[in-house]
């Protein structure tokens, strides 16, 4: 069960340099790009990543997916931001921690009581989610160099969160989903804001959240392609 779990943490870690680099390489030949409209930007037709079984219900599949979603966030969190030298990170960090992991405990207990017949959930890691890999990878790339990685990588990755809470208000059955909804989009939303003020004051940057869509279809194409089995 661990070495299953920390492959499970090698894969997301994986997903999410994958990302960041791409959108590194992507940003570089389009230094202008300028950020969105607004925060709830227009998603394609099915805003999930393709981790979840695409046959299961509806608010099952939400939940799988949105329990890996912030699964990632909070590894992240702790990985890369929660002993950065700037202390608007660390009080990020910990208000992501403790608000996704809140989300995730009312998320598997909803999944457990609505859906006990169902299979385990795809890549979860329990309660463990960051804290088995330990560590902090400002170390690795420097801490200024980490705290522009996550930036850069956690607002479309946010912004993935909110295109999904947004369709749940249209499509959930359960009223705690939408509910759940509601709290990520004004959550995330008000993250996403707070980050783009950081990547601007800092490093001089344009908001990433327009990578939102290359991040998800990159994350299908590794599910696609088998790199998660």
């Amino acid at each position: 069960m661990q070495r299953q779990r920390r492959l499970f943490a090698g894969v997301l870690i994986a997903l999410l340099a994958l990302s960041v680099m791409a959108t590194g390489v992507a940003l570089a030949h389009e230094p202008d790009v300028p950020p969105a409209r607004s925060t709830r930007a227009a998603a394609t037709d099915d805003p999930f990543m393709g981790l979840a079984d695409p046959t299961a219900p509806y608010d099952q599949r939400f939940l799988d997916e949105m329990i890996m979603h912030h699964q990632g966030a909070v590894m992240s969190a702790r990985m890369m931001i929660a002993n950065s030298s700037r202390p608007e990170l660390r009080d990020l960090a910990q208000r992501i921690v403790t608000g996704q992991q809140r989300q995730l405990d009312r998320m598997r207990a909803w999944r457990q009581q609505w859906y006990p017949s169902a299979g385990p959930i795809p890549m979860d890691m329990g309660g463990n989610a960051g804290g088995m890999m330990g560590g902090n990878t400002g170390g690795m790339m420097g801490n200024d160099g980490s705290d522009r990685m996550f930036l850069r990588m956690m607002i479309p990755h946010h912004q993935l969160a909110i295109a999904m809470a947004d369709d749940a208000l249209k499509n959930a059955t359960h009223d705690e989903i939408k509910g759940l909804a509601r709290e990520i989009i004004t959550d995330q939303s008000a993250e996403i804001t707070e980050m783009e003020g950081y990547l601007q004051a800092w490093y001089g940057e344009a908001s990433t959240r327009d990578q939102a869509g290359a991040m998800r279809d990159r994350m299908r194409g590794m599910m696609a392609g088998g790199g998660c089995h």
